[in-house]
């Protein structure tokens, strides 16, 4: 009788011991509710949006600015050439350069320094980008418009492909007057207002 209570609590034991082990595995793998949102967050996030955070004003971007409850502060306006955008009320603002975040900013503070609102929220979007630019060794080199993702190889195809004697391995970019020659893969992108010239091969 003695050695079966003996053999039942080792068991009991041995049963115990097993689910606090299974226990502690699984809380070490689980994530707190802020450390999914987060990771859900941040596999989301494409590279398309990560440049588009970084994208910077030119001449002939068309800016959606939007004024919370006042329409008469609000509308769309193009960027002229030498990077001015004149909006209602304000003026001209250089913008030329600025990223959408400090231009709401900038705007936001035009505002209240003029005293035309106090707390002003300010949201902008570009609603149409400046064009591009395929030159060189393309079947129709010239001015193409520029879509949110677009890469070097997209480009390439509204400019009818390459000719024969084209090099699809290099292309010469030039962005906001620096020029560089970079290797093109699926991932190479293009920029509104890029100037884009396909360079060609060594026989």
């Amino acid at each position: 009788m003695l050695r079966k209570i003996s053999v039942l609590m080792l068991a009991l034991w041995f049963a115990t011991a097993c689910a606090m082990i299974d226990y502690s595995k699984a809380g070490a793998g689980a994530k707190t509710p802020v450390a999914a949102e987060k990771a859900t967050a941040a596999s989301t996030a494409t590279p398309t949006q990560a440049a588009d955070e970084d994208y910077r004003l030119g001449a002939e971007d068309k800016v959606k600015i939007s004024v919370y409850g006042e329409a008469d502060l609000s509308g769309e306006f193009v960027v002229d050439g030498s990077g001015v955008l004149a909006t209602p009320f304000i003026g001209q603002m250089q913008v030329k350069g600025m990223s959408l975040r400090e231009f709401e900013v900038a705007y936001a503070k035009k505002l209240k320094d003029a005293e035309i609102l106090l707390d002003p929220k300010i949201s902008a979007e570009v609603t149409s980008f400046r064009p591009i630019y395929v030159l060189g060794e393309v079947k129709k080199p010239g001015q193409y418009a520029y879509v949110s993702g677009m890469t070097v190889q997209k480009a390439v195809a509204l400019a009818e492909g390459y000719t024969y004697r084209a090099s699809e391995s290099r292309v010469e970019i030039t962005r906001g007057g620096r020029k560089t020659t970079v290797e093109i893969n699926s991932q190479t992108r293009v920029l509104p207002g890029d100037e884009i010239r396909i360079l060609e091969r060594f026989f």
